[in-house]
């Protein structure tokens, strides 16, 4: 029998502040930075005392089939496939991207003035 590890007292303690910044996002870029810093954080926590996690090892990709991307480096490292394999933490990172892609999705369809605006902002003053 495998022993099987639970990640879920490390989600609590990133998932409150998490959820109000990405419900307080405006754009699009907000809300992967938003992520990719949770996903930092996250990481850290629970496998960062075996496994060398850095920023930008997990982004938010909502192109790809699981709405993420892992780094090459954590892909190719045993410690984190091992801990991938054997604990739930596949399923939390499913359910915090979730809540990103809802949040991109949302921003995307409904403000995509507003968030294009903020990307890309035209030079000069703001008083019209």
């Amino acid at each position: 029998m495998t022993k099987q590890w639970s990640f879920k007292a490390q989600q609590r303690e990133v998932e409150p502040h998490f959820r109000s910044q990405i419900d307080a996002a405006e754009s699009t870029e907000d809300v992967k930075k938003f992520y990719e810093r949770t996903m930092f954080d996250f990481l850290t926590r629970t496998i960062g005392d075996q496994v060398d996690v850095q920023p930008g090892d997990v982004v938010l990709n909502p192109g790809n089939k699981q709405g993420f991307e892992v780094s090459q480096k954590l892909r190719d490292n045993e410690e984190f496939n091992r801990m991938h394999a054997q604990s739930d933490l596949p399923d939390i990172m499913l359910l915090l991207t979730e809540r990103a892609l809802n949040r991109h999705k949302y921003l995307v369809t409904k403000q995509p003035g507003k968030t294009e605006k903020k990307i890309f902002q035209i030079p000069g003053s703001r008083r019209n």
